[in-house]
């Protein structure tokens, strides 16, 4: 009977790989019904009950079986069976249910486990530290640590050529999930090319049948964002609908609605209407159907009511929009409505030159702040901090720019968001270029449609609702003139010049000038830069200390720098006790005094 019920259980497996997944669990409740499985039976049946009931999106009924086999195998001490309930719970979780924090603490927990156990060579072991890198990566994306989840999902490759490909329990997921983990990463950093590769590899990789069909539904989806990011409309929609129909095909309900959205939002930006409304009504039946997603219909149909040139039409739109954003508490339909929203009071703003319209618009940036703290999407919140700058940009408040500026920009820093926290260091350097213009446009009370076109205002909105790419820019190493190390009061501990012979004391007083100007901003970290004539002096606080790097050329390349400058002397034990003893004497140091310094320094600037 045991030979019996193995044989029966690898034909399972065979059957799923063919995409029959009714068959499979027909299959499953015959095993159930035999007599005398052993432990192992027992819990390979539980096992793929869970899966198969995931397959066919009962996720409810797949997560019971899920627990049951992991308070089982607890009780038999069979770790590896446990590690397998809690990856399969946690996938259900996340792809079936959404609940990100559930899915972060189910991981957590099969990491505990994972890490109470010896290490061995053998395929079962290597296999659970495969499927703990793929979704640590996940834990870190959804953290904000993405770098830091690429690195797990390259390590599980990695370890992926190591095992027999014919062993693995989850083969058909391990061969995929990488890559489409890759994917959404990539997209989040905004390295779009590398993003559709790997979207176009987990797909490549997905094997056939219908247990398989969500997540080559998810992967036709994503390459559908990262086209639409690319300005590729076409492909973007083709995406869209292929991801659509794949959904279709097994009842995926939520991913159907977020489809016919998509499709709806890109008809829309290619002007056609008439076929934006044909998926508009397909999308009603859907809704009256099946009573989801009725939020992100309606604001889809705000979307298309809007395109009429009728201010009748037009507030009617609004007005739809307004109470998507009232009634909703789903953050995947409040988020773009309340970015669509902002986009069309802009337009308002643009063609009234009304300045109060600005204050209907704080509101809405207030409640995507509070999405953020629900979320923790650090792209959301350095963007809502960007166009915060530009709202303060186009009142011609210069330090409250300035400051949500680097706020911004440390945010996208701090989390991996390197094209993004570039982009803003641009924008922060093209601010201070054009100051004099903008206090000009104070004075001469410019145009809302010059302040909005010279502030880029819709470049921000288009990036946010996923329309616009950032372009990798061009990194042209800056032009180094002078580093100094200073206290709180001014006092110079040690000063630098990359140029021979060079006098920098005309440069030093109008540095002091601004220095006691902007001093509390400075320690605050509220502004990271200063423009004196053609030159940038970059400040990097580390208390009770200020660095400052004197160039010219971009700022962002010199800043990386400067940030490595001041960890390496923050951490080596020789220069922060060199420059506390220089505090209290008032003595100058010396790339020679102490020794690491000067190594330092040329390691970072020179070499």
């Amino acid at each position: 009977m045991p030979d019996s019920a193995s044989k029966k259980l690898s034909l399972v497996k065979e059957i799923i790989t063919d995409g029959k997944m009714e068959d499979a669990l027909q299959l499953i409740k015959d095993i159930e019904q035999m007599e005398n499985l052993n432990l192992e039976e027992t819990l390979k049946t539980l096992a793929y009950s869970a899966k198969l009931y995931a397959g066919l999106g009962q996720y409810t009924t797949g997560l019971k079986f899920a627990e049951e086999l992991y308070h089982r195998s607890q009780e038999m001490s069979l770790p590896f069976f446990s590690l397998d309930a809690l990856f399969i719970k946690g996938w259900m979780i996340y792809i079936g249910l959404g609940r990100a924090e559930d899915y972060i603490k189910t991981i957590e927990q099969y990491e505990y486990l994972f890490n109470s156990l010896p290490r061995e060579d053998s395929p079962e072991y290597l296999e659970r530290e495969v499927v703990l890198l793929i979704n640590k990566g996940g834990v870190n994306y959804f953290k904000g640590n993405l770098d830091l989840a690429i690195i797990d999902h390259k390590k599980s490759k990695a370890i992926l050529k190591k095992i027999n490909p014919n062993y693995h329990f989850n083969s058909e997921f391990l061969s995929y999930a990488p890559y489409g983990w890759m994917a959404y990463t990539y997209e989040a950093k905004g390295e779009l090319k590398l993003a559709l590769e790997c979207a176009e590899k987990a797909l490549s990789l997905t094997p056939k049948g219908e247990f398989h069909l969500k997540p080559k539904g998810d992967n036709y989806r994503i390459m559908g964002n990262i086209y639409l990011g690319t300005g590729d409309l076409q492909n973007a929609l083709e995406c869209q609908t292929r991801a659509l129909n794949t959904y279709k095909k097994i009842g995926s309900r939520w991913e159907m609605g977020y489809s016919y959205g998509n499709i709806i939002a890109i008809l829309v930006s290619q002007k056609n209407v008439d076929q934006a409304k044909n998926y508009l009504e397909e999308f009603k039946q859907f809704v009256e159907k099946y009573k989801f997603t009725e939020p992100l219909y309606q604001a889809s149909r705000a979307v298309i009511i809007y395109q009429s040139p009728r201010r009748r039409d037009r507030g009617e739109a609004e007005t739809i929009l307004k109470r998507v954003i009232e009634e909703s508490s789903d953050n995947t339909f409040l988020t773009p409505a309340l970015i669509g929203l902002c986009h069309w009071y802009f337009e308002e703003f643009r063609v009234s030159n009304q300045i109060e319209v600005l204050d209907d618009i704080r509101p809405l940036i207030d409640q995507l702040l509070n999405i953020y703290d629900r979320t923790a999407s650090y792209s959301l919140l350095a963007n809502v901090k960007l166009l915060q700058a530009k709202l303060a940009l186009l009142q011609i408040n210069m330090v409250e720019a300035r400051k949500l500026l680097t706020e911004a920009q440390q945010i996208a820093e701090d989390h991996d968001l390197n094209l993004l926290a570039g982009e803003i260091s641009k924008e922060h350097d093209k601010l201070l270029e054009e100051l004099k213009l903008w206090e000009s446009f104070k004075k001469e009370k410019a145009s809302v449609a010059d302040r909005i076109k010279l502030a880029s205002v819709d470049a921000v909105l288009e990036r946010m609702q996923g329309r616009r790419a950032i372009e990798a820019p061009e990194i042209i190493n800056e032009e180094p003139i002078l580093l100094i190390i200073m206290g709180k009061e001014g006092v110079s501990y040690f000063n630098h010049s990359f140029i021979q012979n060079w006098d920098f004391d005309d440069l030093f007083s109008a540095f002091m000038s601004a220095f006691n100007t902007f001093s509390s901003e400075i320690f605050s970290k509220s502004i990271d830069r200063i423009k004196i004539d053609e030159n940038v002096i970059l400040i990097k606080p580390i208390e009770p200390y200020l660095i400052c790097y004197v160039i010219k050329g971009q700022s962002y390349p010199a800043q990386k720098k400067l940030t490595r400058f001041s960890d390496s002397i923050r951490n080596n034990s020789e220069i922060w006790e060199a420059l506390n003893k220089a505090a209290k004497t008032n003595e100058m140091l010396e790339l020679t005094n102490p020794p690491s310094l000067g190594s330092t320094l040329n390691e970072i600037f020179i070499r």
